[in-house]
C-alpha cells in the first residue's frame, strides 16, 4: 500500500497521522502473522521506535476496532491487522471485526488469520441460554506452509 491509502486508513478510524502509525499500519498490513511488540519493535528497527509510543500505538489501534489482539499460551499479546476488517470498516465508527479463526502452526509458533463464516457460530442461541459472551475466538493448530 502506498502512503496516501495509509494514510486514508487511519483518518478512516479516526486517528491522527504520525510516522508511527504509518510504520506500524504499514507493517501489520503487509505481515501475515500476528506480530508481538519485540517482533514490530525489530522489524522496525530503523525507524528507531520508543517502547512507550508502540505499545500506545498498537492499544490505539486495538481499540477503535483497526487492529485485535491475539494471546499465546505462553499469555503473551501479539497484534494483527486481519486485512477485511479494515476492508469491510462501516465509517460510522462501531468497532467491526470480521469474523476469523486463528491458525497456530505447532512447528514455529507463528498465528495467521483465515476467514470463517459466521453461520458456523450459534452464538445468540448461546447467550439465549443465559451466557453472556463478551468475545468469542476460534484456534485452529497444525502445520503451517513454511513449516510443512
Amino acid at each position: 500500500m502506498n502512503d496516501e491509502q495509509l494514510k486514508q486508513i487511519l483518518r478512516e478510524f479516526d486517528l491522527k497521522v504520525t510516522k508511527v502509525r504509518l510504520c506500524v499500519l504499514d507493517l501489520l498490513l503487509q505481515s501475515r502473522i500476528a506480530m508481538s511488540h519485540s517482533q514490530i519493535t525489530d522489524a522496525l528497527e530503523a525507524f528507531e521506535l520508543d517502547k512507550v509510543t508502540l505499545y500506545r500505538t498498537l492499544n490505539t489501534f486495538v481499540e477503535v476496532g483497526l487492529a485485535h489482539k491475539v494471546a499465546t499460551d505462553e499469555r503473551n499479546w501479539l497484534y494483527a491487522i486481519y486485512s477485511e476488517d479494515v476492508q469491510q470498516h462501516n465509517h460510522q465508527h462501531e468497532h467491526h471485526e470480521s469474523p476469523h479463526a486463528h491458525f497456530i502452526c505447532e512447528a514455529c509458533d507463528k498465528i495467521y488469520c483465515f476467514p470463517i463464516e459466521e453461520k458456523q457460530i450459534d452464538l445468540k442461541k448461546a447467550e439465549l441460554e443465559g451466557f453472556s459472551i463478551k468475545q468469542h475466538e476460534i484456534r485452529l493448530h497444525g502445520t503451517c506452509p513454511v513449516c510443512k
